[in-house]
């Protein structure tokens, strides 16, 4: 079942939507990882989520803006690697990508996860541990055009 998705930039300022960024019809298991990420990849920009919400349980709205790069500690780097990349997938998958201390580079995993729910799963965690090593989830980002949640990883100092 699809549903009606709506992405909304919101002006902060003048405390109300300026423009409709896009609609879409999109599946209910991935309306949960649009809902979840930080930021989406509209139009090759990346807009940060500032809030979402449903009408009558079926119309959903993301309330979004640009994304600030001086509002986040990595915000420069994780702007960089979200455009970093280019592959392109078919269904929706997960990238991750690893801080370096420096910047985001790319990270191959052998971390299983195939479906939108189970994205969504991962999303709702902080830290993720893969094969003994524990990861901060930092940031997450959604790119459509691509068919990719970027997690941008850090290693955790525990």
């Amino acid at each position: 079942m699809h549903v009606p998705l709506q992405y909304e930039e919101w002006s902060e300022s003048e405390k109300r939507v300026v423009r409709t960024l896009t609609q879409d019809q999109v599946p209910q298991e991935e309306l949960f990882v649009r809902k979840l990420v930080n930021a989406t990849v509209i139009r090759g920009h990346l807009y940060e989520h500032t809030a979402n919400e449903s009408e009558d349980g079926y119309r959903h709205l993301i309330y979004v803006q640009p994304f600030d790069t001086d509002q986040y500690t990595y915000g420069k780097a994780l702007h960089d690697a979200t455009f970093d990349a280019c592959r392109v997938s078919s269904y929706l998958e997960c990238e991750y990508v690893l801080w370096n201390g420096n910047a985001f580079k790319k990270a191959e995993f052998s971390l299983s996860v195939s479906s939108p729910i189970e994205i969504a799963r991962l999303l709702l965690d902080h830290l993720i541990v893969i094969q003994d090593d524990t990861f901060e989830m930092v940031y997450s980002a959604l790119d459509s055009d691509r068919g990719k949640v970027m997690l941008y990883l850090k290693r955790g100092d525990f």
